[in-house]
């Protein structure tokens, strides 16, 4: 038998979604900052991987 979630704990959508973003965009950021990766770089590699899930729908 599964344990009860305790309703106090649970977040939103509109949460976890929010926080998703901001950790994405956070590391983004770091990673250009520091040289690692570009934004373009990041948005080509973006595209890429779209175009090969997409395909493989």
């Amino acid at each position: 038998m599964s344990d009860q979630l305790d309703p106090k704990e649970l977040v939103s959508f509109k949460e976890l979604m929010m926080s998703e973003v901001i950790q994405s965009e956070a590391l983004i950021n770091l990673l250009d900052k520091k040289g690692i990766i570009s934004k373009q770089e990041l948005l080509n590699e973006m595209r890429r991987v779209k175009a090969i899930m997409v395909k493989s729908k």
